[in-house]
Order: C-alpha cells, then structure tokens, then sequence
C-alpha cells in the first residue's frame, strides 16, 4: 500500500496534472503540438425549441386531403412536448402515404410556446385512364389487371406496375413482343389523364415442345392431350399461339396422367419458355423427374361412425369392396380410384346421406415402391329435402320448373334424383343456364335446394329464303312461343310461300295436360304443294296425345288425323291465292290413278329422348317408331294405306365444342288397292331438309313419259317424279365453334338416301318387267337412280352429297346457311345447290 497521504497510482496528484499512461509524467507543452479547438455550430430553431410545449398545429396547401387526415399521421399532438426526432419521423410518414410530392413544416417559437406549420404540395388525380393501339385485349380486361384507376392518386411506381402487367397479359396470350408506353398528360384542377400506349406486335407461334425426363411414358401419348404446339384449324403449318392458360392446363394435364400411372413422386420442373434467335416464335422445354411407379400393396375400404368405430356400411361390406376396381399388387390409378369412390359416395347420397365422406389415405413406402391404401367413410346423418327455392324465372312459372324435378320437398336426399331433375329442366330449351345448389338450413336433419335459371328468348320469329330454277324465289316464314304466357305450351304459326308451294300450319302443344303426366297437340293446317307434275291440297288437322312409359326419356303417343285431299293436274288455290300447276300428266291416262278424297287415320308412336336440350342438343339419342293406319272399315276414310316410319337422331360430343350428329330415317307406305298408294302419302327427298345439295322434292323414281298420248311424240325431259313407297336418308355432320361469344359455328356434312318405287302398277307403265324381277333398261330410265322398277340392288343405288355450313344462333333463332355438292349429279342437276333458312335441322 502506498504511504499515507500518497496518491494512488494512476491518480493526479492534488493540484497537479493528471499522470501519463500507465502512470508516468503527462508530457510537458514542450512536447506535444497542441490542435486549435473545433468551432461549434448554433443550435437549430428546432434543437431550441426541444422540450416546449406546442400551442398549435396548422395545416396549408391541400386540397382533397382533410386537414384532419393529415394530422392524423402526426405523433406530435397539441400540448405535448415537442421533439425534433418525433417530427421527422412524422414527415416521413406523411411522405410514405404517396398523396404529396412536396412536403416543409414551418416552426414558430413564442413564450407560450411551438406553432407547427405544415405545408403540402399535393400529387396530381388520375381524371381517366385511357388505352390504345389494343385490339386482342379490351379496355375491360386492361382495367380488371392493372391496380390503378380512375379517381386515384398518380404513383410513378403504381404507373410502372402497371406497364408490367399489360405487358404479363399481352404475354399469356402469346404476345411476348408486345410493348407498352405510359403517358402523364396534365389537366386542370390538379388532374392528369393518364394513356398507355400498346403496340401488339405479332402473335409468337410455339415453333417447338421440348419434353425431357420422360422415359416410360411415349412422347406421343403426352403430346396427345396438350393444347401448347398443337396445331389447330387456323395455325397454317405453326405449333399454334402460346396461351398461358392453355400452358398451365398442359403442366396439370402432364402431371395427372404420370399419377394415373402410379407415378406418385413425379416432379415436373418449372418450364422454360424461350424466344427463337429470329424473334419470331417461342420454343418451350418441358423437364419431367418421373420417380418410380408405385403398386398398390393393400387396399381397404370401410365404414366408421363419428367416434371411430367401424361399423357395417350401406350395401354391406362386400359391395362395397366390390365397387372399388383396384387390388393389391396393381399399378396405383388415381384417376381410377377417384371415378369409383365417386360412385361410392354417390350410393351414399342417394341413399340420403348427403354429408358422406370419404377421401383416400396413402401411405408411400419409397424402399418397396409400394402404396397403402385405406378408404374411411363416414355417412354422416340421414337428411331431407328442405324448401325448393326456384330464382330467376321472370317469365315462366313456378309450377312449369318443379314438374320437371324428380325430388320433392320432405323426400329422404338423392344426388341422382337432384341431378336429373337439372337436365330435364335444362332439357326444356327455355333457359340459356340451370344451378342446382343445396344449403344447410336451421334443422340440420334438411337440406334447402335453390334452383337458379337464367332465361333465354322463346319466341322466335323465322324466316328462310332460297333460289331454285323450278320454284323460282322459296320463302317461309314462322312464329314460334315454345313457352307460351310462362305455361310451358308450345304455339306456332308457319307459312311458305313458293312458285310451286303455299301452306298455313297451326300448331299448339300442352306437355302436361290438367297438370298430369299426359301430352296433347292440336294441328291445323291448309297446305298446297305443287310439284312438276301434279299438284296436293290437304285441308284438315290431327290431335294427339302422349303418355310417358319411363319418365321423361321413354313416351308413347297417338294421333288421329282427318283431312281432305285433293290432287290435280289443274289450278289449286288456298288462302293465299290460286296457283296453277304445269303438269305432264294433265292430258294423260296417268292422271286418273292419283287418288284422293278424304283421309281419316290413326298414328301410334313411341319415342325415347335422352337428348341433353331440346333445342340444342349436344349430346343424346332420339329415337321414334310410328305406324299411320288409315282405313274405310274402321275410320271412315276414303283413303286406304299403312305408312311406317322410323327415326333415329345421334349427339355425340367430342372436345372444345366440337359435336357429331347424326340421322336416320326411313320409311315404308304400303296398300291393299289395286291402284296403289295415294301420289300424296308417297316419299319425295331433296332440299335443305333431308338431301342438302338437291333441290326441294327431286330424288326418288322416275317415270318415262309422252308428252302427249301419241307414243311417237318427245319423250318429257328426265321423267316424272312419282315418289316412293320406301325411302332412306342419312345426314352425318361435324359442327365445330367459330366465333363461340357470339354464336357463329361452322359445319361440314354428308347426306346420303334415296327413295325407291315398290308398286308394279307405276313399274309397268315405265315398261318394266315384274317388280321383283329384273328389268329391262331400268324400267325405260336412262339412270339407274331414278329407276320406278324396284330390286335388291337398288339398296345399293343412292344419291350422296357433302357440303359445309355456317350457322348463327342469332337473337331470331338459329341461322343456317349451306352450301350442298352432289356426288355423281346426273346431267340435268346443278353442281351445288345454295340455301339459308332459320331453324334447327335436327
């Protein structure tokens, strides 16, 4: 220890100066060169006023900004303290709010203490945003993508997102060139009209699709299903646009089948899209990591209650494992797996447990490649069908929905049931969109159903016109209600009016009548049709009724029909006028076997529609089988004959909108008379409603005719036609979208049929031989076509043709423009036959 009174090391020495380090001398002045002190600098307004209180905040120069939201973004309060720090924290904040591009805060100090004065220079409004040079990309679209909008704040860095993002759009429709400018054009009142400029440029075609990685799977088959760099109707020879949307559903689609395959572990890497050196397309590489398959080691499927404890399911246990395809040791299809447990749950639901679930379990031993599979199905409780609530019928009512639903308020639930219900209503035609939805109601033990249509135009006014150089100008006209007042009855009124064709049809149908499952039609009409040769008028009408046998798809109907026939070689004449038919038969024997007079018969029927819309039909069958029985004995008529016919029409959809139709139809008229039957109840073909490339009524047999009685006299140009006892015709098309917003599609066709002569009567008088027999040359007809004289191998001997189409489903109906070519036209028809007319065809 030091002595007493001894300074401690380290420590100064009273009144002397403090000791050097580590405890020696300081260093004298003499040694040390000593710095001039540095200036000190004036405290701030600010720095001065640290501490006093403030008295007042004002706020100067906005505009739209409330002076109340401006203060809002202050700490600084009036009465506290005031703190330079708080205030630039606060300056800042009310920058970062984007609504000012200047901002000064003014202080004022007084002995009472702070005034703060805020000053701001607000940022200018966007008035409007405008677009231009886009014509693939509408102003809606643009705006729904881009963050800015009329009415807000100009942002230089919102504007810049806003160019990305255009430029993303133009991108995922293959528009990878496409450039866009902005620009800020001021305007009164602090506002500025903001214009972005896009120059397109050309849409890229994918030029190749690079897949790499995919070594069990054949490129082909993963090509098979992909939108990007097929080829498509308008692609000229290209791989197609790239689409971004289409691109995406290609990497599902990719992915999907890999997992069908038992593929559980396959990666697809993120896909490179790249420009081609030229600039000109796009080339995208595709890198799947497959993994290994997967085999199904065990599979179970079973029932448990909320608790967990198995119990024994609906159907028992063995149907239930029977629904389930898969078993052990097979490849792991979850496609597969999925389609049958849908059906399991759907057991489920229309046994009335609407709530079931069941999803899979899997567990993946990645040493074995092998999956375990275990299906838990839990029911839930049984419920009931709640309220049905029908929305969106301005038009049709309550009662013409709910007939058509197969479920009933208070029944046990059926998912079937409730899914047919929506395609029978949608099968009515009246509506553009059907939703069938349930909720949850306040007693759990019922489920509300809610049924949503959206309606479209019933009433249809069509027209059709055509050309033709025997009728000369063809036009028809017809008013249809398929809805008629909202009651679901059916009312029309059609006319046509030709050089050689005028008739009146009134037609209304009642599908349920007095509220029951029974169909009634009532037909009128006034019809003369004048061909080459003769000349028909039927005045009359029929009434029929139906009853369905398996509702709705299966129906039997029945028709009595009475009218009055009239045929002639003179002048005819309706309501709308008289006409005078030009006929080779007027001062020949052949006029006297046309038969007419009254005409009193019975038509039975059956039908079975499964056709997915009435009107519009894409996929389904319609199939009709009908028996016409006219008899002196039993019904009174003048006119005796058994006329069969059958029809069968096909709908099948193939992808994208693309549909395949089909039609059948034949028929067979048979009489016990001697004369034959009656020239009216006999088959004429031709024309845009059966054989498309032929004009109206021109296919069937022919009779070689005299132009007067003398045999040596001119033979009559390419015969007369006498229609046929038995006819066929078949009409395959391919309609396909063109423009689908709008309704515009295309078709492409082929029509084949004919009608063939089966009476001696008509065969002898072209100088024939037996009709069963073999003929002379072909019954004195140059084409065997045409030939009134009939074999077995006339079977093979029909007229065909093909064409292509544009129809528009326009706001008066559907619109059909055709343009038919025949296939081997004998010399006097044309080479194509063009028609238009309003209406389905079939």
């Amino acid at each position: 220890p030091p002595p007493a009174g001894a300074a401690p090391p380290g420590s100064a020495a009273p009144g002397g100066p403090p000791p050097g380090p580590g405890g020696r001398p300081p260093p004298t002045p003499a040694d040390v060169e000593v710095s001039p002190r540095a200036p000190s600098l004036p405290a701030t307004e600010a720095e001065q006023a640290r501490g006093a209180p403030i008295i007042a905040i004002e706020v100067a120069g906005n505009r739209r900004t409330t002076t109340d939201e401006i203060v809002a973004y202050l700490h600084e309060r009036v009465g506290q303290p005031f703190n330079p720090e708080t205030l630039t924290k606060d300056v800042r904040e009310l920058w970062d709010s984007g609504f000012f591009d200047d901002i000064e805060v003014d202080l004022t100090r007084s002995d009472r203490g702070v005034t703060l004065r805020v000053l701001v220079r607000e940022r200018p409004t966007i008035r409007s945003v405008a677009y231009s040079g886009n014509s693939e990309l509408d102003d809606e679209k643009l705006n729904e993508g881009v963050e800015i909008k009329a009415g807000s704040v100009l942002s230089y860095p919102a504007i810049r997102r806003a160019v990305q993002k255009i430029r993303d759009l133009y991108a995922e429709k293959g528009y990878f060139l496409a450039e866009v400018t902005s620009e800020v054009q001021p305007q009164r009142d602090n506002e500025v009209k903001l214009k972005f400029t896009i120059r397109e440029n050309a849409q890229l075609s994918v030029r190749r699709v690079t897949i790499i990685g995919n070594d069990h799977l054949p490129e082909a088959e993963i090509r098979e299903g992909m939108v990007t760099g097929q080829q498509s109707f308008f692609s000229f020879g290209s791989g197609g646009p790239f689409r971004q949307d289409g691109f995406d559903r290609d990497i599902y689609y990719i992915q999907s089948l890999y997992l069908d395959r038992g593929y559980l572990a396959v990666q697809i890497n993120a896909p490179r899209v790249m420009l081609t050196p030229d600039r000109s397309g796009i080339e995208v590489t595709i890198v799947i990591n497959e993994g290994p398959q997967f085999r199904i080691r065990t599979l179970r499927i079973f029932e448990r209650d909320e608790n967990g404890k198995e119990v024994e399911p609906v159907g028992g246990r063995r149907h239930l494992r029977e629904m389930v395809r898969a078993r052990p040791g097979d490849v792991f299809n979850r496609a597969e797996l999925a389609k049958d447990l849908q059906e399991v749950r759907t057991m489920y639901r229309d046994a009335g447990y609407a709530s079931v679930e069941g999803e899979p379990q899997t567990d993946v031993d990645p040493e074995t490649n092998e999956v375990d599979v275990q299906v838990p199905m839990v029911r839930g409780p049984p419920v009931h069908f709640g309220r049905i609530e029908v929305r969106g019928n301005t038009k049709t009512r309550d009662k013409v929905i709910r007939r058509e639903m197969e479920v009933t308020e208070g029944e046990l639930f059926s998912e079937t049931k409730l899914e047919r219900s929506k395609k029978r209503i949608m099968a009515l035609g009246y509506f553009e969109r059907v939703d069938v939805s349930t909720e949850q109601g306040d007693d759990p033990t019922q489920l509300g159903v809610n049924v949503e249509v959206t309606e479209r135009p019933t009433g249809t006014f069509q027209v059709g016109a055509g050309f033709s150089s025997i009728e000369n100008f063809i036009a028809t006209a017809q008013v249809q209600q398929l809805n008629l007042f909202g009651t679901g009855q059916s009312l029309s009124v059609q006319g046509q009016v030709s050089g050689l064709r005028q008739l009146i049809n009134i037609r209304w149908i009642e599908p349920y009548v007095f509220d029951t499952t029974f169909s009634a039609a009532i037909d009128l009409y006034d019809q003369l049709r004048i061909f080459n040769d003769f000349s028909q008028r039927s005045l009359g009408g029929s009434l029929t009724f139906g009853y369905p046998i398996v509702h709705p798809q299966l129906r039997t109907s029945v028709s009595y029909t009475l009218q009055r026939d009239t045929v002639s070689t003179g002048n005819a004449s309706t309501f709308f006028g008289t006409s005078s038919a030009v006929s080779v038969f007027q001062r020949l024997p052949l006029a006297n076997l046309f038969n007419d007079g009254l005409t009193s018969s019975i038509r039975p029927a059956i039908t079975y529609d499964t056709r997915d819309n009435r009107l519009f039909a894409t996929n389904g069958v319609y199939l009709q089988a009908s028996a016409e029985f006219a008899s002196p004995t039993f019904l009174g008529s003048e006119n005796e004959f058994v006329r069969y016919r059958a029809t069968g029409n096909f709908y099948y959809p193939i992808f994208g909108g693309v549909v395949l139709k089909m039609r059948n139809e034949a028929g067979l008229v048979s009489s016990p008379r001697a004369e034959g039957v009656p020239i009216f109840a006999r088959f004429f073909l031709g024309g845009i409603l059966d054989l498309r490339g032929y004009r109206l009524r021109t296919i069937g047999p022919r009779l070689p005719l005299n132009a007067t009685l003398d045999p040596n006299s001119i033979p009559i140009p390419n015969g007369a036609n006498i229609g046929g006892n038995l006819m066929y015709y078949q009409n395959v098309e391919l309609e396909f979208p063109i423009i689908e917003k709008v309704g515009v599609r295309g078709v492409v066709f082929t029509d084949a049929g004919n009608s063939w002569n089966l009476e001696d009567l008509y065969c002898r008088a072209a100088g024939g031989g037996e009709i069963n027999g073999v003929s002379g040359v072909f019954g004195g007809n140059r084409y065997a076509v045409t030939d009134p004289c009939f074999s077995a191998s006339s079977f093979g001997r029909l007229r065909t043709s093909w064409g292509v189409g544009i129809r528009w489903f326009s706001p008066l109906g559907p619109l059909r423009f055709e343009w038919g070519f025949p296939i081997k036209r004998l010399p006097y028809e044309e080479s194509s036959v063009f028609e238009f007319t309003i209406g389905n065809f079939f």
